[in-house]
């Protein structure tokens, strides 16, 4: 979702960035950006060692958690170009489209709301629904298990490196979508990497799976 439907790790990004400085830390942002695409469980362990924090790592989550609810709240959000053309090509085609985000479920809910695409989706998985966050494939696997469907005929779309090590993990067929405002994110295990959901191989990639 984040960073594929719309461009939404700047904001993210800048809003952690506040954040922590609220919190007495120094992250910086290349090191900020490999925090792309995994469980907010990882990254709040991680910081809250390196930095001793006090607070609980559920305290941190449900900090960060308002925050962003807030966040997107008060933005005004679109859909990545060509996003919706993509989704409804899939759709009257006749595929399952399925969200399997690391985000909250009342994120995902108030994402898909304020850009009007909550009727392409057959499904959503969230963070909470899996254990294991991105880079394991639990998300995946979940969606496959879902549809009683053989991972390898899913095809997944990530924008992130850990995004698509969990694919990859899962045994999937996985498209990098190279966002720049997602950071230094490394594609090169993906099948295949594009820049615009305007670009022809996306659609033959779909139609010969």
């Amino acid at each position: 979702m984040d960073g594929v439907l719309l461009n939404s790790e700047k904001l993210y990004m800048d809003m952690n960035q506040n954040f922590f400085k609220q919190l007495g830390v120094k992250i910086s942002i290349e090191k900020h950006q490999t925090y792309v695409g995994i469980s907010a469980t990882k990254m709040w362990t991680h910081i809250k060692s390196k930095f001793n924090l006090p607070q609980s790592v559920e305290g941190l989550k449900e900090l960060e958690k308002e925050l962003k609810h807030t966040t997107l709240k008060n933005e005004h959000l679109v859909p990545t170009e060509g996003v919706v053309e993509f989704l409804r090509f899939l759709k009257n085609g006749g595929f399952k489209i399925a969200i399997a985000s690391s985000g909250l479920k009342k994120n995902i809910d108030l994402i898909l709301q304020k850009l009007q695409l909550g009727n392409y989706f057959n499904l959503i998985v969230s963070g909470e629904q899996v254990v294991k966050g991105k880079p394991e494939p639990d998300i995946f696997l979940k969606v496959a298990a879902h549809y009683n469907t053989n991972p390898k005929d899913c095809i997944v779309i990530e924008d992130s490196t850990n995004g698509v090590l969990a694919a990859k993990s899962a045994n999937m067929f996985c498209i990098g979508y190279y966002n720049p405002s997602s950071g230094n994110q490394n594609l090169t295990q993906a099948d295949l990497i594009i820049d615009s959901f305007t670009d022809n191989r996306l659609y033959s990639v779909i139609l010969q799976n």
